[in-house]
């Protein structure tokens, strides 16, 4: 069955039992007479989605729905003009879309079911069904991973980026962005030429004084950073490896780990989502007592994976790399686009305080072009 993605919902009060009943029939969720006889959604997450916004939705049906979700997450587009342009420069819907379109299925990094996925013809409309983890256990941006959810991050990205090392080039992955691209570079540029002078004086107690003296240089040397990390091995990145986006075990039997959030999926250096993960997430003193160590799992992750020809110090280079890349990341996020409410501007303060620390305990000034 066929769905008319001309017109898809935009909000949780678009999701009517019809709509539904439709969708879940295209993607074969539901077979025969059985349909959705009523649906209850209300929106979710209120200043932890910057991009998209999400729903849960509770459904009755009516005939027979055995395996038929109760209840699912409904993705949309952020309502809000500036996140919206954002996520239409870097074309983040139509790469979330087509990730559970077409690399779901094969993929070991653990990801919520999805149900349903489509993207409008024009515009930037797109909606994703997706199963309900809310009986585990989300991770908290600002609180931090501590050293055992460390553990679990690293054992389950390394093993996502075993999968594609040195092979990214092959025909499933040809849809997908090489991160040294024109618009990133560009946006990145952009939006940190304007998010600068704001994210000093917004948060100038978070900010090293060595750090404060180099970091103007960082946006300016996007494209020159990005030609280095790039020209080393590549794997596919899932490249928003934060902990607002994932979700543990919150009681035995449980998967330990899944991500949410596939927006910003590219073709990169291992050490991007690697530094992104673990010098904006992970408690700042997580980080710095346990830092080689985490490197090393995941170096052992790979190798488990059958890469053998990345060893410590390509690794340790790219990591530091990416760290220093990565505050193009932090200055947008806090600086430029619209934090909404206090805990969105929480989450931006939590990740910039161990963005620029973990760039001056990594002397990643080292690296800027001369």
């Amino acid at each position: 069955m066929r769905i008319d993605t001309s017109r898809l919902p935009t909000s949780a009060a678009q999701l009517t039992p019809e709509w539904l009943t439709s969708a879940l029939r295209s993607s074969g969720v539901l077979r025969g007479g059985a349909r959705v006889a009523q649906c209850e959604a209300r929106a979710l997450g209120a200043g932890g989605g910057l991009i998209g916004v999400v729903a849960k939705a509770r459904l009755d049906y009516a005939g027979d729905a055995d395996g038929a979700p109760r209840t699912l997450i409904a993705k949309f587009p952020s309502p809000v003009a500036a996140n919206r342009a954002v996520a239409e420069t870097y074309d983040m819907y139509g790469r979330e879309v087509r990730f559970y379109q077409e690399l779901s299925a094969t993929t070991s990094l653990p990801h919520p079911r999805c149900y349903f996925a489509a993207r409008a013809p024009s515009g930037s409309d797109f909606v994703l069904l997706l199963e309900d983890l809310g009986d585990r256990r989300s991770g908290d941006q600002c609180e931090g991973s501590d050293l055992a959810d460390a553990e679990v991050v690293i054992d389950a990205m390394a093993a996502f980026h075993a999968e594609s090392f040195g092979r990214t080039h092959e025909p499933r992955f040809a849809w997908v962005t090489p991160h040294a691209n024109e618009q990133q570079i560009a946006g990145m540029e952009a939006g940190f030429a304007l998010g600068w002078p704001r994210f000093c004086e917004q948060l100038a107690d978070a900010i090293p004084a060595r750090v404060r003296a180099w970091g103007a240089r960082v946006g300016p040397a996007t494209r020159a950073l990005l030609a280095r990390l790039c020209a080393g091995p590549q794997v596919i990145a899932h490249a928003d490896f934060r902990l607002e986006n994932m979700f543990f075990a919150a009681r035995p039997g449980q998967p330990p780990f899944a991500i949410l959030d596939w927006q910003s999926i590219t073709k990169s250096s291992p050490g991007q989502d690697l530094a992104y993960y673990l010098t904006q997430s992970v408690k700042l003193e997580v980080r710095r007592a346990h830092e080689r160590d985490l490197l090393g799992r995941y170096l052992a992750g790979l190798r488990a994976g059958g890469v053998r020809d990345y060893g410590d110090a390509q690794l340790w280079h790219d990591y530091r790399l990416s760290a220093l890349y990565l505050l193009d990341y932090a200055v947008t996020i806090a600086a430029t686009l619209d934090l909404a409410n206090e805990r969105g501007a929480a989450i931006a303060r939590a990740l910039s305080e161990r963005s620029c620390a973990a760039l001056d305990d990594l002397a990643c000034e080292q690296l800027l072009p001369a």
